[in-house]
């Protein structure tokens, strides 16, 4: 309570004088904000419904700043990074040399392992409202991230496998540091059930033949259909848009569509699937599901203007990823404002942001992070497709629990 009457009385002090019709003759100072996020690669809708929830944000903290004379005003410069680790990187570099000290992004786990090193070396903050890799739940560093880790997110989806009576899960993954951890997450929590795992193999983003690991999930779909149900057993696939060729090509084999398919967050609600016939009638002959991270009924009268509005503007649909970016956005708003300023140091902008987050009510509802720097929080929705005459369309089907 000391410090929050302090810094009030702070504030007070250093904007008299500088009410909105005098900013013009007060020295504004900008801070820059630097965006990572995938513009013209996979999960492109992501990012840049990611990247106009951040500009809707930022000219909301800019116009509420102005009408209070605070002197600060926040600009954004976006880079594509196409999800492609080496492209962080480079970016971070210009980041670095533009003296930014604040990064929205990125989206990807694999991304964000790339550029941990040089955003702790450099003391800029790097908040991912996206990535949920286990392996980067560490204390004290430059990293925070908006969406609930994989240890949640990997014991919602075991449940709801579990409650569908599976019994064997056969697991294909991308080859990343994101789709990996959660394949791992996953099986741990799976088989402390009484489940059986299987791996069947990996595969990189930028391929494009799967038979081989489709030949290996058939070969353990028939060797498990000796112990089990063809009910019994599910396909997971940790992967993002790739996924659709994935289907495409699977489509081909009738064992393949004997047993339900599953994924993970990075196919959430895929429109490329839906533009995709025989990729699409896979999905839904398998009764395929994939989480996401659910957006609070309480706060719908916050998310759902701002969701319609950057469809609107971008003519793509937003979900809740896009509203963490606005969120993270909103939190930068609120820290400059609790403070006065972006601490310099590389402990006191931590401090400063995990203060600001804390219990900070969002678009995404009530915002936790643990001792990690990550959100402890969150429930998850699944959302599978469905043909309705020949028009594909993704449907609510559950919640997790």
């Amino acid at each position: 309570m000391k410090k929050l009457i302090f810094w009030s009385a702070l504030s007070v002090l250093l904007f008299a004088g500088c009410k909105k019709d005098e900013v013009a003759n007060c020295q504004v100072e900008v801070i820059k904000i630097a965006g990572l996020f995938s513009e013209t690669g996979g999960l492109s809708n992501w990012g840049l419904t990611s990247e106009a929830a951040i500009q809707i944000a930022i000219d909301r903290i800019n116009d509420d700043f102005e009408s209070q004379g605070v002197l600060y005003r926040f600009e954004l410069t976006s880079y594509d990074t196409q999800l492609d680790p080496d492209k962080a990187i480079l970016a971070m570099n210009s980041i670095a040399a533009s003296g930014c000290k604040l990064v929205i992004g990125p989206q990807t786990s694999s991304e964000l392992l790339a550029i941990k090193s040089f955003a702790d070396s450099l003391g800029i903050l790097v908040v991912s409202p996206t990535s949920t890799s286990a392996s980067l739940a560490i204390p004290n560093d430059m990293v925070f991230r908006f969406s609930p880790g994989q240890t949640i997110l990997a014991a919602a989806m075991s449940q709801s496998y579990i409650n569908q009576g599976k019994q064997a899960l056969i697991m294909i993954a991308r080859n990343d540091a994101g789709s990996t951890g959660l394949q791992t997450a996953l099986a741990s929590h799976f088989t402390n059930a009484g489940g059986v795992v299987i791996e069947a193999g990996f595969f990189n983003g930028s391929d494009t033949d799967f038979s081989t690991v489709l030949a290996e999930v058939k070969t353990q779909i028939l060797n498990l259909s000796s112990t089990y149900s063809n009910a019994q057993i599910g396909v997971v696939t940790s992967s993002f848009d790739e996924t659709t060729l994935i289907f495409n090509q699977a489509a081909s084999d009738p064992i393949l569509s004997t047993v339900n398919w599953f994924g993970g967050v990075g196919f959430f609600k895929n429109e490329a699937l839906m533009n995709d016939p025989i990729a699409a009638q896979f999905a839904v002959n398998t009764q395929f599901y994939s989480p996401g991270f659910s957006l609070p009924l309480s706060e719908q009268n916050v998310w759902e203007p701002l969701l319609a509005n950057i469809y609107s503007t971008t003519g793509i649909q937003g979900a809740a990823a896009t509203m963490c970016a606005y969120d993270i956005m909103s939190v930068f708003g609120k820290m400059v404002r609790d403070y006065n300023t972006v601490p310099s140091n590389a402990e006191a902008k931590q401090s400063a942001f995990q203060a600001s987050a804390n219990s900070f009510l969002g678009a995404t509802g009530l915002i936790t992070l643990d001792a990690n720097g990550d959100r402890s929080n969150g429930v998850f929705d699944f959302w599978g497709l469905q043909n309705n005459n020949g028009t594909y369309e993704w449907v609510f089907v559950g919640q997790s629990e």
